[in-house]
């Protein structure tokens, strides 16, 4: 049974559409309710509840990492694919992955702790493409770790130390898009990126058994 108060009793005599989000955010109605009762956008209710600090009324965000996008081998691989192509759109560089005299890889730079999509070049050309929903940092870490018992970043792993092995550079490109909406339902921007890539370029790395 419900035991909150109704929604028009909570805003009544509130005036801005604000003051009525966070009024009925306090009182446990979550993004969905709120938008509706209102009758605004859901991302409205979104972004005053989080400028606001409260979490309470929010429902929870679940997001489970899964293993980067693999394709096919046949067709085969487009033409090769410029880092310009993600740098002129917007991708950061962020350092390059290097290797100790005990093939222990790491990357030379920070990587940031959000979640979103990234990139490995080798010789100017996309050879990688993948999404993080657990965070850029953590996704990173277990590349060079690459534990046997997670079957990708194992194999990437190898890819990596090989490709330095032959003297070559693998840089590190970044992308964090901020969620979008579609009919007000919440839409994950950096996953549709990241398939909308490996689809147009084909990069090297994700053709399903890549050595």
């Amino acid at each position: 049974m419900d035991t909150r108060p109704p929604a028009d009793e909570i805003i009544r005599g509130l005036i801005t559409t604000s003051d009525k989000i966070r009024a009925l955010a306090k009182a446990g109605y979550d993004r969905t309710e709120i938008s509706k009762s209102l009758g605004i956008r859901y991302q409205h209710v979104r972004n005053v509840m989080l400028r606001s600090g409260l979490t309470g009324g929010m429902r929870r965000e679940v997001e489970a990492e899964r293993e980067p996008v693999e394709v096919d081998a046949a067709p085969p691989p487009r033409e090769d694919t410029s880092w310009k192509v993600l740098t002129d759109s917007g991708f950061q560089f962020i350092g390059e992955w290097t290797q100790d005299p005990e093939s222990l890889i790491r990357l030379d730079a920070r990587a940031p702790s959000s979640a979103g999509v990234y990139a490995f070049i080798v010789d100017d050309v996309v050879v990688y493409v993948g999404l993080t929903l657990s965070g850029l940092k953590t996704r990173f870490d277990q590349y060079r770790r690459g534990h046997k018992g997670q079957r990708t970043s194992s194999r990437i792993n190898g890819q990596i130390n090989e490709t330095l092995r032959a003297g070559k550079k693998v840089k590190v490109l970044v992308a964090t898009p901020e969620p979008s909406e579609w009919q007000e339902l919440p839409v994950n921007t950096a996953a549709g990126l990241e398939a909308g890539l490996i689809e147009m370029i084909r990069p090297a790395w994700n053709i399903r058994g890549a050595q």
